[in-house]
């Protein structure tokens, strides 16, 4: 004979444990998402002081809340119009998702000194969605540093955009050409710059990576699309 006592109160204490353990389970993935939110936060906030190449480098296992301490002191954050004006009242972190037309700005001050100007770029590489950030020296011409901090390009070869010799490439290039006076976004080549470009040229010209000619290009058209939107700003910054 079956005893449906039992079962309601096995039924029951099975419902229990799976409502107890739904409610763990969520509140523990909402405690990892928010860690991964903040961690993320954070690896921006890192990206953008190395692109900028700090007076004082940050020690490599500096502590998160120093870290965020230097950001904070150093770097103001602003947004910026198609125009290249400064919206007023505004932060990068204000900027809603499929906002279009706004744009995040990072200056670089030391002493109230403007030391670099700072964006974000973004672009396609051979199997990625390639991000970094630019860096530029006050005269707005001059790189002043360039990091790519996520990709999903193959190790040893387009993966090679994440090394310090390829970023250190763009150290000193010009997006500017004084020459023309017009803009003239790096273009990263397909074997070496003493092979290829010469003269004027060469200010505006990277190495390329072996083997990885399409993650190259991808590099090339993130650097020409983004330098295009921020020239409006760029533009008035050339002239203070």
């Amino acid at each position: 004979m079956i005893d449906l006592k039992s079962n309601r109160y096995t039924f029951l204490f099975a419902v229990i444990v799976c409502v107890v353990s739904g409610v763990m389970l969520s509140a523990v993935s909402e405690g990892f998402r928010a860690r991964q939110e903040l961690n993320m936060a954070m690896d921006v906030k890192k990206n953008i002081l190395k692109a900028v190449v700090l007076k004082e480098p940050i020690p490599p296992k500096a502590a998160q809340q120093d870290i965020l301490k230097v950001f904070e002191s150093k770097i103001e954050e602003h947004v910026i119009d198609g125009q290249g004006n400064v919206m007023e009242g505004r932060k990068p972190a204000d900027i809603k998702d499929r906002e279009t037309g706004v744009y995040p700005m990072y200056i670089y001050k030391e002493d109230a000194r403007i030391m670099a100007y700072a964006f974000p770029i973004v672009g396609q590489g051979l199997w990625s969605t390639l991000y970094g950030y630019l860096a530029l020296e006050p005269d707005a011409v001059t790189v002043r540093g360039i990091t790519f901090y996520k990709h999903g390009e193959t190790p040893g070869l387009g993966g090679e955009i994440e090394k310090d010799w390829f970023q250190n490439n763009f150290k000193g290039k010009k997006v500017w050409s004084i020459k023309e006076s017009k803009l003239t976004p790096i273009v990263v080549l397909k074997g070496r710059v003493v092979d290829h470009a010469h003269g004027d040229s060469a200010e505006h010209s990277v190495d390329g990576i072996t083997a990885a000619t399409l993650t190259g290009n991808g590099v090339t058209e993130m650097m020409d699309k983004w330098l295009r939107i921020y020239e409006p700003y760029l533009s008035k910054a050339r002239k203070r």
